[in-house]
């Protein structure tokens, strides 16, 4: 998307795209309307005069320091996040007055790859991947919410699992295809040899994996309740990715009306301010629902758009 976006803005003569350009605090006049953004730009301040200002500067998933201040039981996790997603829009309209709403309400996505914090998609549990932990055994229906599956995986000895797919889903995938050609996977050709690879029992892990293709046979998981079933994973070679929970998405940020407003804690409007995505709290409760993000920073980055320029 972000390559049309700069398509659209450079086919319009009178938008201008600043780069290596950090946003250091919003400004506002002796009324307290906004009324532009200071910045720094390769070691120099840089004023913005405007009218509005519209924050999309995202959530604080790679704020590792932040996270942890919010909500201590994530001290240490790794995120999936870009490396921008920060929090500063947050806190620079904190100093002028924003309120935030549900700023502890913190996603971790449950299959991150262990060595290199790839995110690593959870439509491969989806079309069939399971989750085995080091004894080589299933300890999850693996399609449940996703703070649900994190949980039990750092429940689980060393706090990592083992996401298992086989030959046919690798064909069927690109996705899988450039997992593999990155080095996340280790392979085998038959259970045993994939169980060895990974260290884990290969007698325990052959008899999961029979037994799995067996639920997915008869369509019924008798171990976790599982609903959700495509092909069994019985196609050689068989491979593993070695994934655990990392900080995924923040639902909490700014407050903001229908609108778009930035908005005080008393419920006033920031005059001039105005926000869209994830640097907004307040529109995804407490667990996001995966891609409902999109529809999100679309929808009220429209809104915020019109309001800014009726502002």
């Amino acid at each position: 998307m972000v390559p049309r976006l700069e398509a659209a803005c450079k086919a319009r003569k009178n938008i201008t795209i600043m780069t290596e350009t950090m946003a250091k605090a919003i400004l506002t006049d002796d009324k307290g309307n906004v009324c532009g953004v200071e910045a720094e730009s390769k070691g120099s301040k840089v004023i913005l005069k405007a009218k509005a200002v519209i924050l999309a500067t995202g959530g604080f998933g790679a704020n590792l320091k932040m996270v942890a201040e919010l909500e201590p039981s994530l001290n240490g996790f790794m995120t999936t996040n870009a490396p921008g997603a920060t929090g500063e829009g947050i806190t620079m309209a904190q100093k002028i007055g924003a309120a935030v709403v549900d700023m502890k309400e913190i996603q971790i996505h449950p299959t991150v790859q262990f060595d290199t914090s790839a995110l690593i998609t959870e439509g491969l549990r989806g079309d069939g991947a399971i989750l085995v932990n080091t004894e080589g055994k299933r300890f999850i229906d693996e399609v449940l919410a996703r703070d649900v599956v994190s949980k039990a995986e750092i429940d689980q000895p060393n706090s990592f699992a083992w996401l298992v797919i086989d030959n046919k889903m690798a064909d069927a995938s690109s996705v899988i295809k450039g997992y593999i050609t990155k080095g996340y996977t280790f392979k085998g050709d038959t259970y045993e040899e994939l169980a060895k690879a990974i260290n884990i029992p290969a007698d325990v892990f052959a008899k999961t994996m029979q037994t799995w293709n067996g639920h997915v046979k008869d369509k019924k998981d008798a171990d976790f309740g599982r609903t959700s079933f495509a092909n069994p994973l019985d196609t050689a070679p068989f491979y593993a990715i070695k994934v655990t929970p990392g900080i995924h998405h923040t639902m909490g940020g700014l407050k903001i009306d229908a609108g778009a407003h930035v908005l005080k804690a008393n419920g006033e409007k920031i005059p001039g301010l105005f926000a869209a995505g994830e640097v907004v709290g307040g529109v995804h409760g407490g667990n996001r629902l995966g891609g409902n993000a999109v529809a999100d920073f679309v929808v009220y980055g429209r809104i915020a758009g019109k309001s800014a320029s009726e502002f």
